[in-house]
C-alpha cells in the first residue's frame, strides 16, 4: 500500500511540474492548462509553442521526445502518458 501512495504522489508531482512548464509557455494560469480540453482550442497553443513544450520537457527530465510525438501533447494528461512512456516511469 505505501509504495503506491508513493507512486500516486510522484506522478501527482510530475503532472504539477508538466502543468506549470505548459503555464509559463502557453503564458496561461497553471489552473488553465489543468482545464484544457486542447492546448488547441482552449489556450490557443500552436505548432511553434508545442516544440518550446517538447524542448522544456526534454531539459527538465532528460530526455529525447521524438518530433513525432508533437500531435500527442494535447493536453496535460496525454503530454504527462508521453514523458512517462519516455522516461520509464
Amino acid at each position: 500500500m505505501q509504495q503506491t501512495a508513493s507512486a500516486s504522489g510522484d506522478t501527482a508531482a510530475r503532472i504539477a511540474e508538466i502543468r506549470d512548464i505548459a503555464a509559463d509557455i502557453f503564458s496561461v494560469e497553471p489552473e488553465e492548462v489543468e482545464a484544457a480540453e486542447s492546448f488547441v482550442t482552449d489556450l490557443d497553443a500552436d505548432s511553434l509553442l508545442a516544440i518550446e513544450l517538447l524542448s522544456q520537457l526534454e531539459k527538465k527530465y532528460d530526455i529525447h521526445i521524438p518530433e513525432g510525438e508533437v500531435p500527442r501533447l494535447v493536453t496535460l494528461r496525454a503530454t504527462y502518458e508521453v514523458v512517462a512512456e519516455i522516461s520509464g516511469w
